[in-house]
């Protein structure tokens, strides 16, 4: 996970750019914070004690108007939620207890990797219609679609490794600090579609996952 991260790091300041406008059209923001699920076994969001995990992000985003831009997204971390183990057997009913965790205590824990890449279209609020282009804070929406691959690190058939595609949304705020660079913080939502559930349960409502990351903003050329 390290390599992986530190190699994301390297990638992304390895480069000297200018602020993404209608002349600086590519633009590249990567970052870093925590990852949450919810599911049949539990709801993780914003549940720190049970539920939370690094993860790397990156945005490729190209200028396509005042208002647009297009991009590709690209995130990586560990994905899962861990019930208490003095409750986890009298709140997971049986049906959704990992099928490797046996009657041990602790029923109810999951855990894997997830790498999702897809693409979206950003929505910009600062469009000199609603606000100032200049203006230092640039509040945004997004949506799109990813391909996430989960793959099982506990090795424990707590979860169903494979292939599942999302529908994706976010909303975020930059702030210029200069010209170049910009910080912002982004808030994204993952809603998996596929049929089958990453944690492994067949019934009920569909996987989610939330990511919150801070991030640092410039632009190719």
């Amino acid at each position: 996970m390290k390599k992986y991260l530190s190699a994301l790091c390297l990638l992304f300041f390895a480069a000297a750019m200018t602020a993404q406008t209608e002349t600086n059209k590519f633009g590249i923001t990567a970052g870093f914070g925590f990852q949450q699920y919810q599911g049949n076994v539990g709801n993780g969001f914003y549940n720190f004690k049970t539920s939370s995990y690094g993860v790397g992000t990156l945005h490729l985003t190209y200028y396509l108007s005042k208002s647009f831009d297009a991009g590709l997204i690209g995130t990586l971390g560990d994905y899962g939620y861990c019930q208490a183990s003095s409750v986890a057997n009298t709140e997971v009913p049986v049906i959704d207890r990992c099928k490797g965790c046996g009657d041990r205590v602790g029923l109810g824990n999951l855990n894997s990797r997830l790498y999702s890449a897809g693409f979206m279209v950003k929505y910009k609020f600062a469009n000199g219609y609603l606000l100032k282009e200049d203006a230092r804070f640039k509040p945004f929406v997004y949506g799109g679609a990813c391909y996430n691959s989960i793959q099982d690190i506990m090795k424990m058939q707590c979860i169903s490794p494979g292939t599942y595609y999302s529908v994706n949304a976010g909303l975020g705020i930059r702030y210029d600090l200069n010209k170049r660079i910009n910080v912002s913080y982004n808030l994204g939502f993952g809603y998996f579609v596929s049929a089958e559930h990453p944690d492994g349960m067949e019934h009920g409502a569909n996987d989610t996952y939330l990511q919150n990351s801070v991030c640092v903003g410039i632009s190719l050329f």
